[in-house]
């Protein structure tokens, strides 16, 4: 036992550090408690059961990449078994577990690795749900409006664990020298990922409708969207969904809780580069490295002028817009407001031209952008 334990100390390079000095203590940290507590469950048990699902396939996906030593073997277990897995859930919910499952319970590993990023995940998710609940109720707009911003206030005390209400340069997690490893080797399941943070995007958009006929339908509508990317996976999305695109009504109310929860989703992606890129030995000091960058209140901006689409697209333009690549989704991060929909809705070939000429712009805007392009392009060949 005492040699598996140092053994794996030096498996994540902390060979020189005495045991007792990387113990990380934890605490459990609890939502607010109000007239919304377990709403989703509730009222909209399928709902709640795919985000159950959600979190199974972020834990299992850290677990393989942590306790597998051959990168073939984990491509196999996480391209082909675990994507089976939750997609069977998917297809079927009633599959899906109806209690929130522990990530300690299907990641007991993967756990140890960065405690305090496994932290920050657990408490932004806490938010997720949160405010899920709020919305799933029957209160006025204006109950719900107060509740959500208490719950805000409430995620912000703990300093240590909250993304910051400010969006994070989009150069962290597309051009580093590790970026992108993740998504070229296991390219199914992290669209799988692409996919759940769609979903939860589209639902924080949705459930905002004050109507309350409307706003049901409208889950129901985006639960049948997100299904159906698990019944054919060329719906499944090309880039990482984020919410000026997605939900820029939830962007408009609440704008911090809408950047918090891009960077979130950003994070995973940078999470998942590390833990799966070969060439990063120390993976607890490169993750602390970059959560402390991505925890700082002010660094590291996003500068991109990212103007959000109008609400209401309809679920074909949603899908047209999945099916991006990640460099036409950085275009659109930087074109007018007017000209985002031409641009999403035209041809392969003709938003080709448009990306290459707003390189120029990418590059002033993304320090990083052209060196990463470059070694893509040299991959690629």
């Amino acid at each position: 036992m005492k040699r598996r334990m140092i053994l794996g100390a030096l498996a994540f390079g902390h060979a020189a550090l005495p045991l007792f000095s990387q113990i990380e203590r934890r605490r459990a940290m609890y939502p607010m408690v109000g007239p919304y507590t377990n709403a989703l469950r509730k009222r909209f048990n399928t709902v709640y059961r795919y985000l159950n699902v959600i979190d199974i396939g972020h834990g299992e996906l850290a677990e393989v990449l942590i306790t597998t030593r051959s990168e073939e073997r984990a491509i196999e277990l996480l391209e082909q078994q675990a994507f089976a897995r939750v997609s069977a859930m998917f297809l079927d919910p009633r599959k899906a577990p109806n209690l929130a499952v522990h990530e300690e319970t299907v990641a007991p590993e993967s756990v140890k690795v960065a405690p305090r990023l496994n932290r920050a995940f657990e408490w932004t998710h806490i938010l997720h749900r949160q405010i899920y609940d709020i919305l799933a109720t029957d209160l006025s707009f204006d109950d719900k409006r107060r509740y959500v911003r208490e719950s805000w206030n409430w995620y912000r005390s703990e300093s240590g664990a909250a993304f910051p209400g400010v969006l994070k340069t989009h150069d962290l997690m597309e051009h580093q020298w590790f970026s992108q490893y993740w998504r070229q080797k296991y390219s199914r399941f992290n669209a799988a990922i692409w996919a759940y943070h769609w979903y939860q995007l589209r639902l924080n958009e949705v459930m905002l409708d004050a109507d309350l006929a409307r706003r049901d339908a409208a889950i129901t509508e985006t639960t049948a969207e997100f299904r159906l990317m698990f019944e054919n996976t060329d719906l499944l999305p090309k880039h990482m969904p984020m919410a000026h695109t997605i939900a820029p009504r939830f962007l408009a109310e609440f704008p911090e809780i809408a950047s918090a929860f891009d960077n979130l989703h950003s994070f995973h992606d940078i999470y998942n580069d590390i833990l799966a890129h070969p060439q990063i030995p120390d993976k607890r000091g490169e993750v602390y490295k970059q959560l402390g960058e991505f925890l700082s209140p002010t660094g590291s901006p996003e500068r991109a002028p990212m103007h959000p689409l109008p609400p209401g697209l309809s679920r074909e333009d949603h899908r047209q817009l999945n099916q991006l690549e990640h460099i036409e989704h950085m275009a659109m991060m930087i074109l007018p407001a007017a000209e985002q929909m031409e641009f999403f809705r035209a041809p392969a070939e003709h938003r080709g031209h448009i990306v290459a000429g707003l390189r120029a712009q990418m590059a002033a805007l993304w320090p990083n952008f052209e060196k990463k392009h470059a070694e893509g392009q040299h991959q690629h060949h």
